[in-house]
């Protein structure tokens, strides 16, 4: 458990060190929890400003009264640079971090772009069925505001009440009519357009296809990148990073991690000064005794001091 502790201790302390290493058990014990506070306060911001929207009042337009932006501003450098250590440890270089940047952005896109596709087949069908109504009813709100700024918060208290009024479950079932419709009757036709096309301008249908396929794939392979790298077990040589946190297993002995426990007793047994002494007296004369009486042959030996 300090372990994990310590983890935490890092990711504060060493926010702004993007040249060291961090293992992956580094990396996953801190990444889930602080998304996990991200998202949930972001819910409750969320929610508190949909209350707003219902009470008719203006919201706070401060950034740094909402808790999921100020702590998303706040981890974002620390996040960065647990990431670039995390690609460090695995022997990959940091540029790799913008990976979910990317994904990001590129999944904005290709959003934006179903987005567009729906209203303009719910548009050109008449923008008939609940369905349309509802997608019809979120463009003129979006007219409103962009053609004059002045009833931006009227059009969203507006838009809050009436949504509010069919009901959440309502309105998923709405837009999930609208899907439905748009892909079974859009999906059929853009598809013999695009293969008319494709025969008539082979370089420009072929060009289109790969944009096709990079809008929609882009998102989702810099994500698997990402995780990917993220997952890596740390690289076991010295890189340019600094030492590798995993123990190479050799068969040597392991070194010992505590002291001899018994040593304390020696105390009990130490001589003082003026003991050692009278020891050292007593084996000298010891010792001049046995040279006398085994080299010397003398039988008589004066007595040793005691």
């Amino acid at each position: 458990m300090r372990k994990v502790f310590s983890y935490f201790e890092n990711f504060v302390f060493r926010s702004f060190n993007f040249w060291d290493r961090a293992t992956p058990l580094e990396y996953w014990c801190v990444m889930p929890v602080i998304w996990a506070t991200i998202i949930f306060a972001f819910v409750g911001d969320l929610k508190e400003f949909w209350e707003f929207l219902l009470r008719r009042e203006v919201p706070p337009l401060n950034p740094l009264y909402y808790d999921s932006i100020l702590l998303f501003g706040l981890t974002a450098v620390p996040r960065l640079s647990l990431t670039v250590r995390r690609l460090h440890d695995s022997g990959r270089s940091g540029k790799w971090a913008n990976l979910p940047l990317i994904s990001l952005v590129s999944g904005l896109v290709l959003m934006m772009g179903i987005g567009s596709t729906v209203l303009s087949s719910s548009f050109a069908s008449g923008g008939l069925g609940t369905g349309g109504e509802v997608v019809t009813l979120m463009a003129i709100g979006a007219a409103l505001v962009l053609g004059d700024t002045s009833n931006v918060w009227p059009a969203a208290f507006a838009s809050a009440a009436v949504l509010d009024a069919i009901g959440w479950d309502a309105i998923w079932g709405m837009l999930s009519e609208v899907m439905a419709r748009t892909e079974s009757v859009e999906m059929g036709t853009a598809a013999s357009q695009f293969g008319q096309s494709l025969k008539e301008q082979p370089l420009m249908g072929g060009q289109l296809l790969i944009a096709m396929i990079g809008t929609v794939a882009t998102p989702f392979v810099a994500a698997f990148m990402h995780l990917f790298f993220m997952l890596l077990p740390s690289d076991r040589d010295y890189n340019s990073y600094g030492e590798s946190s995993v123990t190479p297993v050799t068969g040597a002995p392991k070194r010992k991690t505590s002291e001899n426990s018994l040593a304390a007793y020696a105390c009990l047994f130490e001589k003082t000064p003026e003991e050692q002494a009278r020891l050292k007296e007593a084996q000298k004369a010891e010792l001049k005794a046995l040279y006398r009486s085994r080299v010397l042959g003398q039988t008589d030996t004066p007595d040793a001091p005691v």
